[in-house]
């Protein structure tokens, strides 16, 4: 409104001026044309006015309509920048799913190799011989069932899976035959105890979760340390803990750990292959579960990972 104001009395000076110019000079020219004052005055009235407005419709139309546009190429960009960032999310998504699948490889391929290389280089017994064959063909089975619920979570973001009821020491023993090869070869022992009872979970998700966190435990342990995987009935629901006496966290990388590709020590995590995926990856999978991971962290003193599982009544 100001500026077609300002347009309006800008326009009507400009034609103010050309008119009395004008008169000026004819009345210069014949000084008899001053018996027609009053009809100037009306004609300066009436054709400043006019004229203003004409003018000031002109320059409010072309201006809106060039506001317009603007407003219009305004929308196309941002519409152009939220299919790029889409596209990228896309993109981001894929390689986390990529990332995470090679990440989570790692494991069951440890064991499977552990056990092959049992039965390729010692003498075992037919029992001992059938438990490891058993292993590495259950191991595979569960790396090709992980594959596609990795990426129903990572890719196509789904969040219901079937949550199937498990006795906790068929659950325990069963994570330390797939972590014991490793942790054997590193010289570290894997102390397991459980009080009795039950969880409901989704089990090759939540046994790749406490893999990870038995596997993070390995790497922040040294030779002849001892991993303590165990189980406690608490008010409500049952909690499991993996609790290592290694190097430990400072109170700021506690709030960092579960953030997609953080690693505290970066040259230690690369040349053990790390993704700085895992416990993210952990994160996710115990929101499925619709619980938490919680830390308790000393640097020095070690670190103890609590997953608690509500009771459902």
């Amino acid at each position: 409104m100001k500026k077609s104001l300002k347009t309006f009395f800008s326009a009507a000076i400009v034609i103010m001026a050309i008119i009395c110019i004008g008169e000026c000079i004819v009345i210069k020219a014949n000084p008899n044309a001053l018996s027609l004052y009053g009809l100037y005055i009306v004609f300066l009235i009436v054709s400043t006015v006019m004229g203003s407005l004409i003018i000031t419709f002109l320059v409010w139309y072309f201006t809106d309509k060039d506001n317009n546009e603007i407003r219009m190429s305004r929308v196309r960009i941002r519409e152009l920048e939220q299919s790029i960032s889409n596209l990228e999310d896309v993109a981001n998504r894929r390689e986390e799913f990529i990332a995470s699948f090679a990440h989570e490889l790692k494991t069951p391929l440890t064991a499977i190799i552990g056990y092959a290389d049992m039965l390729r280089s010692k003498e075992m017994t037919p029992k001992t011989r059938f438990t490891a064959a058993g292993y590495i063909f259950s191991e595979g089975k569960r790396l090709e069932a992980l594959s596609l619920k990795l990426m129903d979570i990572i890719v196509a973001g789904k969040q219901g899976f079937e949550l199937k009821q498990y006795e906790i020491g068929y659950f325990i023993r069963s994570i330390a035959a797939v972590t014991v090869p490793s942790l054997s070869a590193d010289g570290i022992t894997l102390d397991m105890r459980w009080e009795p009872g039950e969880i409901k979970v989704e089990p090759d998700l939540f046994k790749t979760l406490m893999i990870n966190l038995v596997d993070n435990a390995r790497k922040a342990s040294k030779k002849n340390d001892t991993i303590e995987l165990f189980g406690k009935s608490e008010n409500g629901g049952y909690a499991l803990y993996v609790k290592d006496h290694g190097r430990g966290m400072k109170r700021e990388e506690l709030s960092k750990i579960t953030e997609p590709f953080y690693m505290i020590d970066k040259s230690r995590a690369r040349a053990q292959n790390g993704a700085g995926l895992g416990l993210a990856l952990c994160q996710r999978i115990a929101e499925l579960h619709n619980t938490a991971l919680e830390y308790d962290s000393e640097p020095g003193k070690g670190t103890t990972v609590r997953i608690f599982l509500k009771e459902e009544k």
